[in-house]
């Protein structure tokens, strides 16, 4: 019974074993004496040769949990996955790109979809044997809905994108805008215990100017009876 179970991650590879303390110091020292053709000189050393980083891949795709990727990460068209395209498409559009027409498409496929499925009942009571046909022809209705859909992902992000910046600039003028009233009643809750100090003396006062003292002064008669109280 133990032989069917399975852990749930893979053992680590075998040659970890040599990433040891030792022989990170051994491969430093080695760099630093061989400069440029260090590598070569590690590769040579049994212990140190799996400390060399690999070479970058030199081919368009790589191999990962059994499947095949790109590289490059672009849209991939029906034609290269060996799909029937069943919209046309205009000319010079990019794949990634989502129009008006393809919304009209999306909107042909999906009536196209019902109907093949209305079909598929009746077929399943006359004549079930022929069923995997429109099977299949519902597959390709499904698979070029699919791909008009990812289509759309660009334009779903930006927008969403704008959506999160406007929200963000709100935010941030709602913010501004509390520490402005902030600042509003701290500068009016100052000017007030200014009047009320009577032993408060306001010094230069010119007789064209406003009897209400400014901003400066406030400051410097409330610095300066802080000053005195302590």
């Amino acid at each position: 019974m133990s032989d069917l179970i399975s852990s749930l991650y893979p053992p680590p590879p075998p040659y970890v074993r040599f990433f040891t303390a030792e022989n990170v110091r051994r491969a430093a020292e080695l760099r630093k004496q061989h400069g440029a053709d260090a590598d070569k000189v590690l590769s040579e050393t049994k212990d140190l040769r799996f400390l060399v980083p690999p070479l970058p891949p030199n081919k368009p795709q790589y191999r990962s949990f059994g499947d095949i990727w790109n590289f490059e990460d672009k849209f991939i068209t029906l034609e290269e996955s060996g799909i029937q395209q069943l919209y046309e498409e205009a000319e010079n559009v990019e794949e990634e790109t989502f129009t008006v027409e393809r919304i009209e498409e999306l909107k042909k496929l999906t009536k196209s979809l019902l109907l093949n499925f209305l079909e598929f009942t009746g077929l399943l009571a006359k004549n079930p044997a022929l069923a995997h046909v429109k099977i299949e022809q519902i597959r390709v209705i499904l698979i070029n809905l699919h791909h008009l859909l990812n289509s759309y992902r660009l334009h779903q992000s930006r927008e969403g994108l704008i959506l999160k910046m406007e929200e963000k600039i709100r935010k941030d003028r709602e913010t501004i805008q509390k520490i402005e009233n902030t600042c509003l009643q701290v500068e009016e809750r100052i000017r007030s215990l200014a009047w009320r100090e009577n032993d408060v003396e306001v010094e230069h006062v010119d007789e064209s100017q406003s009897a209400e003292p400014s901003r400066e002064q406030i400051v410097e008669m409330v610095r300066k009876s802080v000053l005195e109280e302590a």
